[in-house]
């Protein structure tokens, strides 16, 4: 199971993957001592310029790729896929004419998704993100008194078309990228009743731009004998681009509170779940949607205290009203239901001291939130996909 913090904008979409049944042995502690990128900016940005860059444009090219190939058929894609290529007649016929047969057969040959990251091409923006990111992240450690979780803060540079996740092992790589998507690739072979005749090979893309600003990962993994083990991606994505400006600025922000909370987040998880003898799926699910949510109230309260320090301390003109509307648009999400507990309860804490009570004993915290009231939780997703094909067996 894979479960991430992440910062959303508009209906931004929360993936998750299957529980994965497999034995690995990592390190849980990821955090390193700091390692400055040296004094903030001497002027204060302006914020003019900055809301210029993040909505000048919203690229969706050149696709890089980045870290490994999953190989695992999506029941969703591949029927729509099936279904797109049945309906494209054009298609249908000129395939029907290459293999000399109005009945031609088919198979899936193989079925993967990858990573892809869009780099950003306007190197002074680049540049100017890249210094606020880095002295940002260097104002909340250095206010927070949280280690240095990173190995690399950089702007993402793929070269030739090929990027590369860095190992596991290490600190956190933070990568700084224009747009992300995952690009799911089926290829098909089509064939007459005689397999070693004539074939035809169709490739079909579906590519699915993130709503995610930014997103930290680590796994929870379940082997057979039922043990429990956390794993961490060894990097966070942060994006230059958003709908909501203020969103990109938060990103960094707030990424970095995650990583540096969840190993308490999971330390409590895997205390609820080993005094228990239920390990089914809904119930693990369960477990870590709830914390999450938690973690989640945890992060969003910091962040309510701290985006204002960042604002006056890096940024000339930028509204407060922007991050009362950013918290507001969040209230819709479910993950999202002990926002305001958490800000209420950061507030009355002071930050020190909430951080240090978290990493105490994460399990006091969720003790204060009180059930939220219902509300109307967003559940839209949004698919932005290449044409597929119809049903070949149509």
């Amino acid at each position: 199971m894979r479960f991430r913090g992440s910062t959303p904008y508009s209906d931004a979409v929360i993936r998750r993957q299957g529980l994965r049944h497999i034995v690995a042995l990592l390190a849980v502690g990821l955090l390193l001592a700091g390692t400055s990128w040296g004094n903030p900016p001497g002027n204060l940005l302006d914020a003019g310029l900055f809301r210029s860059f993040i909505l000048d444009a919203d690229h969706r090219d050149p696709l890089v790729a980045f870290g490994e190939v999953r190989h695992q058929v999506d029941a969703s894609l591949s029927r729509e896929n099936r279904a797109n290529l049945g309906g494209n007649i054009t298609l249908m016929e000129s395939i029907r004419s290459e293999l000399a047969s109005d009945t031609p057969r088919w198979r899936l040959v193989q079925a993967s998704t990858r990573l892809m990251i869009v780099p950003e091409q306007r190197p002074v923006y680049a540049a100017l993100f890249e210094k606020y990111c880095q002295a940002a992240v260097d104002f909340v450690l250095a206010r927070t008194r949280l280690p240095n979780p990173y190995q690399d803060i950089a702007t993402f540079e793929g070269e030739n078309g090929q990027g590369s996740a860095p190992a596991a092992g290490g600190g956190v790589t933070a990568y700084l990228v224009h747009h992300i998507a995952d690009v799911y690739t089926e290829e098909y072979v089509f064939f007459t009743a005689k397999d070693s005749g004539p074939q035809v090979k169709i490739e079909l893309s579906n590519r699915n731009y993130t709503g995610e600003v930014g997103s930290y990962s680590s796994y929870l993994v379940i082997d057979e004998d039922q043990n429990l083990e956390f794993i961490h991606s060894p990097y966070t994505l942060w994006r230059n681009s958003a709908e909501h400006p203020l969103n990109v600025l938060i990103a960094p922000v707030e990424e970095t509170l995650h990583i540096a909370l969840r190993h308490f987040t999971e330390a409590a998880i895997e205390r609820r779940l080993g005094s228990l003898s239920d390990r089914s799926r809904p119930y693990i699910d369960q477990v870590v949607e709830e914390w999450l949510a938690v973690e989640e109230a945890a992060v969003g309260g910091l962040v309510h205290q701290l985006m204002p320090e960042v604002m006056s301390r890096f940024f000339k003109g930028w509204p407060q009203a922007d991050l009362d509307a950013t918290f507001e648009a969040r209230r819709s999400f479910d993950k999202y239901r002990y926002l305001d507990q958490g800000v209420r309860i950061v507030e009355a804490l002071g930050i020190e001291a909430f951080i240090d009570r978290y990493r105490r004993d994460p399990m006091d915290f969720r003790a204060m939130l009180a059930p939220p009231s219902p509300v109307e939780v967003s559940t839209e997703t949004t698919v932005t996909s290449e044409p597929a094909p119809p049903d070949p067996s149509a």
